[in-house]
């Protein structure tokens, strides 16, 4: 899988698990479940980003370390 593909798949999650927990917040969508599921469901977004976000962080570190490889031959 090309690296943009890649980043462009952990964009589009780290912005849609944002999106739901900020439309979790702000809107009566999920009232009529408890509030333990709603916490669960914000959790598990939460973890999602997180894990999109570590994601770009080694995307990056390898492309860097990669062209610092480079630079020193």
């Amino acid at each position: 899988m090309k690296k943009k593909t890649l980043i462009i798949i952990l964009l589009i999650v780290l912005l849609s698990s944002v999106g739901a927990i900020l439309l979790i917040n702000n809107s009566d969508l999920l009232v009529n479940f408890d509030n333990n599921t709603v916490s669960l469901i914000k959790q598990y977004l939460k973890v999602t980003g997180f894990l999109s976000i570590m994601g770009l962080v080694y995307l990056r570190m390898k492309n860097g370390s990669k062209a610092k490889s480079e630079e020193i031959e």
